[in-house]
């Protein structure tokens, strides 16, 4: 039988919830969070047979260089319908569709190191990477702000471009708002001041701050500060972030991702950074 490919509707969400489920090691409280928010930070795509929801994918919507781009996630088949290429059809399906809506760029990050093969034969490129330094505390305590100035109704998108310039994926404060509920279902915390926002985790007496953005270092310095009581801080983050300057403790720039130009004379970054991803 023949896949039937379309972009998902409401009347698909009982079934694309089922098949996330069987597919991922996710909680049902994120994944409900996911589709509650589906509608308004992403596009869904579907392969069904008869009635059977086969596989599906999803573009959550941003932008690159101030065109128009997805991150693409939540790529999934059913076992029984895997080896028989539906996942490579559906995403050209998706693909043709995100371009014709004036998508530029498709940008991913497989959940393993096998699919890199498998996504680089759809046409995507491992030009994707992220960087790192390690702090130790004292190191953070000798360049803080003064004061923190608490977070009333913070713009994302404006801190975003303010921290890394460009070849980044720009997410929308929608966005950003889902990632901080979706990211708490798996303990991870959320610091924010005005000027400052940081995602991370606590163990061992380290904190490894796996997203972040600011436009004061100071302030995002002392966000770090009052928000753990570690004494070791790993930062990641794009490349040539000022927060990674005069570090001696630099964790070198590492593939961490694919891109896709869908028009075909446009040229596609050398490095871009993905930031908050859903694998």
């Amino acid at each position: 039988m023949t896949e039937k490919l379309r972009k998902a509707n409401e009347s698909d969400l009982r079934e694309l919830k089922k098949l996330w489920l069987r597919c991922f090691d996710d909680s049902e409280k994120a994944v409900e969070l996911f589709f509650e928010r589906n509608k308004n930070i992403c596009n869904a795509y579907l392969a069904a047979e008869g009635e059977k929801t086969a596989a599906a994918v999803y573009f959550i919507n941003c932008a690159l260089n101030g065109k128009k781009a997805h991150y693409l996630c939540g790529a999934a088949t059913l076992p029984e319908f895997r080896k028989r290429g539906i996942m490579s059809r559906l995403i050209e399906y998706a693909l043709n569709d995100a371009e014709s809506r004036g998508d530029v760029f498709s940008v991913l990050l497989p959940a393993n190191r096998e699919l890199y093969d498998f996504y680089g034969r759809l046409g995507y490129k491992p030009c994707c990477s992220v960087c790192g330094a390690v702090f130790d505390r004292s190191e953070l305590e000798s360049d803080c702000a003064d004061e923190l100035k608490a977070a009333e109704s913070s713009d994302f998108e404006r801190i975003q471009l303010e921290c890394r310039k460009n070849n980044f994926l720009l997410q929308n404060n929608n966005f950003i708002g889902f990632a901080k509920k979706y990211y708490s279902c798996y303990g991870v915390r959320t610091a924010e001041s005005q000027n400052a926002l940081a995602f991370f985790e606590e163990e061992n007496g380290v904190c490894t701050v796996f997203y972040t953005i600011y436009n004061d270092i100071k302030e995002l310095k002392t966000l770090l500060l009052k928000s753990s009581s570690a004494k070791s801080f790993v930062i990641f983050g794009k490349s040539g972030e000022d927060i990674f300057n005069n570090s001696n403790k630099e964790i070198k720039p590492k593939i961490h991702g694919m891109a896709k130009a869908l028009k075909p004379n446009e040229p596609l970054p050398d490095d871009i950074y993905i930031g908050i991803t859903m694998e």
